[in-house]
């Protein structure tokens, strides 16, 4: 059973696609465990930089700082992966809703002010997905959705995501300016390739 992460810019339907998917994966049986940007394993505070109204109204941390957040997401990741997401990925379905990678797109989101080649190497030291699910769409059709962010920031965002989906196989595209409809049974034919 995989542990799937979903990318996408703002107003590419991510929270709608994966509730979609949650709920048919239930419908077959299939344990669901979900989780955003990152694991907590030692508190339920979540960390919602990620999801702020305006994600880029908040000013970069210093390097010294930047890079002290970055080894706490690092020990965040494989605490939680070693305590019970590990355990969930094997007995069911493991989904995250952005994870570490999406730092190296949009680090303001994150407050990240740190050198980019430190950040690149903690991301690929920490837990991977089987499935990495980038929910594309063109610029404008994500700006007509949602305009937490400026067109400018969307379409250089959306250019730095499919640059990354080229670096591994574990990266699929699915169109998200399709229907929701179709757009969640390309979803579901990508998790049951790796759902062995």
């Amino acid at each position: 059973m995989p542990f799937i992460a979903f990318l996408g810019c703002d107003g590419s339907g991510k929270s709608t696609v994966i509730e979609r998917i949650d709920a048919g994966l239930l419908e077959q049986g299939t344990d669901v465990r979900q989780g955003h940007w990152r694991p907590t394993p030692f508190d339920a505070k979540r960390d919602n930089s990620g999801a702020a109204d305006d994600p880029h109204s908040i000013p970069p941390r210093g390097v010294v700082a930047s890079i002290a957040k970055l080894a706490w997401l690092g020990f965040s990741w494989w605490a939680g992966w070693l305590k019970d997401l590990r355990r969930s990925a094997k007995q069911g379905v493991l989904i995250f809703d952005r994870y570490h990678a999406d730092l190296l797109i949009d680090p303001r989101r994150y407050r990240y002010g740190g050198p980019m080649a430190v950040a690149r190497l903690a991301s690929a030291l920490m837990p991977q997905p089987d499935l990495v699910i980038f929910l594309d769409a063109p610029a404008e059709i994500l700006y007509a959705r949602k305009q937490e962010v400026s067109m400018e920031t969307l379409t250089s965002s959306r250019e730095r995501y499919l640059t990354l989906c080229k670096s591994h196989s574990r990266f699929s595209v699915i169109d998200a300016s399709q229907p929701i409809d179709q757009v969640v049974a390309n979803v579901m034919r990508e998790i049951a390739s790796v759902n062995l």
